[in-house]
């Protein structure tokens, strides 16, 4: 998979629409197995951005289905999607230049949060990500019970079985 990304730090997106990317989140990259720049993609919700390391997205868009004649959903999907997904380098001071568009579609302002969330970046208004964080905390039990669920369906568990379940 690449690099795991964790934490988050709060940063300003600045006038040039230049995002400094945490040298905590560069040093980890490998440039032979995960590039040298990032993809950025709309995220989800819509109001987010995900930057993904430009070899781990290439990974991912091979392994997603492809046909010469592909179905209504995965076509309409495709067609918004990759339009938007821009390769982004970073600088000497390991800055990125965000798309005008994809930040004016977003809505995200100049105060930003970047997150790591396992295989990707995700850049978020800063005032949402504080009140989404706190919501989330209270129901952290509930949260982390269903994503367990979740990857037993897939039969990938990312951690050690809880004492007493089966």
């Amino acid at each position: 998979m690449g690099v795991i990304f964790t934490g988050y730090y709060e940063h300003a997106v600045d006038a040039k629409n230049r995002l400094a990317i945490p040298a905590k989140f560069r040093s980890r990259m490998d440039p032979e197995q995960d590039g040298k720049g990032f993809v950025v993609v709309p995220g989800q919700p819509p109001d987010r951005l995900w930057l993904y390391t430009e070899k781990h997205f290439d990974r991912l868009a091979a392994r997603a289905n492809s046909a010469l004649i592909p179905d209504d959903n995965q076509l309409q999907f495709e067609q918004v999607f990759f339009p938007l997904a821009e390769y982004l380098e970073l600088d000497s001071q390991g800055r990125i230049l965000l798309p005008e568009k994809m930040l004016a579609r977003a809505g995200l302002g100049r105060e930003v949060v970047i997150c790591g969330v396992r295989d990707h970046l995700e850049i978020r208004r800063r005032d949402d990500f504080e009140r989404e964080l706190e919501s989330s905390w209270q129901r952290y039990r509930e949260l982390q019970l269903k994503a367990r669920e979740a990857y037993s369906d897939v039969g990938r568990h990312p951690g050690p079985p809880e004492a007493g379940s089966s």
